[in-house]
């Protein structure tokens, strides 16, 4: 369906009116005219309506087609206007003319008025399309001057015909300076990525190109842009412009240059981390499967670090971090890698060795190095490293088969003294599989009833009297293989099971006790060992004291034997239960008094009970002048200090006249009884 022509008629004729409608419907048009004949009625259709074309007779009464074109003019609309008169002089019609008017006719020559109005509106639209593209290029040039991303338009040869203000800014040259320089004359080297190719000679076959590169501006300084540069082409195809959007992109690598350190290196030092050191560490093995050569990989621990740590504290700790690293760093080659793990570990990775010789000699370095001291806030520190040693492939195929064997051979040589390094054997592996094995069936032995307390007396020396018992724990396996405590204590104590283990081993010798009181004449109290980690149980000496008041024990009756090496214990668990046992009236014994920490000046913190000579003194006391003097001085200092004395591991006659002479006061050992199931 043909759109009516909206028809704005200034005519004070209705007939002269009704003549063009007619004359226009006649060339083909459908005019939908309105007609008004004074100057209100046309501001009123100009203000309410949207017209196609205003036809105007020249003189109306009142106003005439001067005045009609300056209302439209004012009304801000671009209307065709046509003059339609039966007489206009030709002086009038190019005044109006020059005034905006857009064309004049007279009304013998309606004829002209059709092809006048089809005219005007295709120039009207035109000039509409023209406005509107004139807008579009006045928005797009404020952006492109406004814009965040540089830009730059180009000949077809490539040297520079326009940049925007961001351009300049980003690289210091002026429009004036970049005129007729090459696209890429910013650009700091001339091995751009791949995707970048030079401009071309203006060819249809010319394409978008993209590139991320380093340029240079100005003042030297360098940095890094992204740049789209996208052909414009001619009616005929032909590429008359390139534009190159440039969008400076130095803080958005930096930033991924970051992330990807921060995801590969270690904060503290600056090594690889576990990430990047697994990443070297898997390329090391397939190098050395297809060179035929072996890989080795030292697994590094420091030695009583966590002392650092808590005494010093944990800047001293990073501190200590950062000076391994560079130690360690110098014992190595280039091609190799010095990874920190985490904590106070660190892995080295040596690719392409034709044995375990450079190994050797690395792993010799790093702990003479680590032997020298480390100066720590004005302190002289000797902090050792422990090594384990693996070797592809003989001691796994795979990376983490590497990393486990080289971490049991790293505790290997911690087992032989620290501060120094161990290659992995089939022998640790054997004993770690051992150690699992244990661990499992460690875990539900409690609730199959495995445990068992043997009893072992000890005697007055005075009358050999039984005086009391010390409980020491056994386990029986299903097997019938019996376990002594050595073999698991402190794999309980690693896992925490000695939690659950120790408090059965109290409450059933509280039961053993009260038993052994109610039939035992003489019969004083029922000693057990207590292992470090048990004291550090917030509420263990509640417990103990819960377990005297359910049997009706008196707490005199129980003893609790410990290591020297709790003494040395600061943390405030311990302290708080062996405050609250001391309380409580429970006894307290110093066991193998002599072979561990020296805890002497400990002794007054508690008031202990009971000192505990450790067999290896006893059974030399009869034959070796030190072992004896050494026995004399125990028994002196303890009596002293008011506590009695204990002889473990008395086995002769003679050693039970030596101790009787030297005025000991008690003694057990294989001379009196073996522990045994009461």
């Amino acid at each position: 369906m043909t759109k009516p022509l909206n028809v704005l008629l200034v005519e004070d004729s209705a007939d002269d009116a009704e003549l063009l409608e007619l004359e226009m419907i006649r060339g083909g048009l459908t005019p939908s005219v309105r007609r008004v004949d004074t100057m209100d009625d046309l501001r009123r259709a100009l203000a309410d309506g949207a017209w196609d074309v205003v036809v105007s007779d020249f003189h109306l009464p009142g106003f005439d087609a001067e005045k009609a074109l300056q209302a439209v003019s004012e009304s801000g609309k671009d209307i065709p206007f046509i003059i339609v008169s039966g007489a206009i002089q030709a002086e009038d019609a190019v005044t109006l003319l020059k005034q905006g008017a857009h064309d004049f006719l007279t009304k013998d020559s309606l004829a002209r008025l059709v092809p006048a109005i089809e005219r005007e509106r295709r120039e009207a639209r035109e000039r509409e399309e023209r406005r509107q593209a004139e807008e579009r290029v006045r928005v797009l040039s404020l952006a492109i001057e406004q814009s965040p991303v540089s830009v730059v338009i180009s000949n077809p040869q490539g040297l520079i015909e326009y940049v925007n203000p961001t351009f300049e800014s980003v690289t210091g040259y002026s429009f004036r300076e970049a005129r007729g320089k090459p696209l890429e004359f910013t650009r700091y080297d001339q091995t751009a990525s791949d995707r970048f190719r030079p401009i071309g000679d203006g060819q249809p076959t010319a394409d978008v190109y993209q590139a991320e590169f380093c340029n240079v501006r100005k003042n030297g300084q360098l940095f890094w842009e992204h740049a789209t540069v996208s052909p414009l082409r001619d009616r005929e195809g032909r590429i008359s412009h390139y534009v190159a959007v440039k969008e400076d992109i130095t803080a958005r690598r930096s930033f991924e240059e970051r992330l990807l350190k921060q995801a590969n290196f270690d904060d503290l030092t600056g090594l690889p981390n576990r990430v990047l050191m697994l990443d070297r560490l898997i390329q090391s093995i397939a190098q050395s499967k297809r060179s035929g050569t072996r890989t080795a990989l030292l697994f590094i621990d420091l030695d009583r670090f966590k002392n650092v740590n808590d005494i010093l504290g944990h800047r001293a700790g990073d501190t200590l971090i950062q000076e391994a690293a560079v130690r360690f760093g110098n014992c190595v080659r280039e091609g190799d890698t010095l990874a920190r793990m985490g904590g106070d570990e660190f892995i080295v990775i040596l690719p392409e060795i034709e044995d375990g010789g450079y190994a050797r000699r690395v792993a010799e370095r790093i702990i003479e190095t680590s032997g020298a001291p480390f100066t720590l806030q004005g302190q002289d520190l000797f902090v050792t490293a422990s090594i384990g040693i693996t070797i592809f492939p003989d001691d796994g195929t795979d990376a983490q088969a590497l990393l486990r064997n080289a971490d049991l051979a790293m505790y290997k040589a911690k087992e032989m003294g620290r501060n120094g390094f161990h290659f992995f054997t089939q022998e640790i592996n054997r004993r770690m599989q051992e150690r699992l094995a244990i661990e499992g069936r460690l875990r539900g032995a409690l609730g199959r009833q495995e445990f068992l307390l043997h009893y072992q007396p000890i005697v007055d020396l005075r009358n050999e009297q039984v005086i009391a018992m010390e409980a020491l724990l056994r386990w029986r396996e299903p097997d019938g293989r019996m376990r002594m405590p050595d073999q698991f204590i402190s794999l309980a104590e690693e896992t925490g099971a000695i939690r659950q283990i120790g408090a059965w081993v109290v409450a059933s010798a509280c039961q053993q006790a009260k038993a052994l009181l109610d039939r035992k004449d003489g019969f004083q109290r029922v000693a057990v060992n207590v292992s470090p980690k048990q004291l550090q149980i917030a509420g263990f000496a509640q417990f103990v004291a819960a377990q005297l008041d359910l049997f009706g024990l008196d707490p005199n009756s129980l003893e609790l034997e410990i290591t020297e090496s709790v003494l040395l214990d600061d943390s405030p668990e311990t302290a708080a239960n062996l405050t609250s046992l001391c309380n409580d009236g429970i006894r307290l014994s110093i066991d193998d008094f002599g072979t561990g920490y020296s805890a002497l000046g400990y002794l007054q913190r508690y008031p202990f009970h009971t000192l505990k000579i450790d067999r290896s003194f006893v059974s030399h006391a009869a034959d070796n002048p030190k072992a004896s003097r050494l026995i004399e001085t125990i028994v002196t200092m303890g009596h002293r200090l008011g506590m009695e004395i204990v002889a473990e591991g008395v086995e002769t006659q003679e050693q039970l006249v030596f101790l009787r002479d030297h005025e000991c006061d008690f003694a057990q050992g294989y001379l009196f009884g073996r522990p045994a199931a009461i």
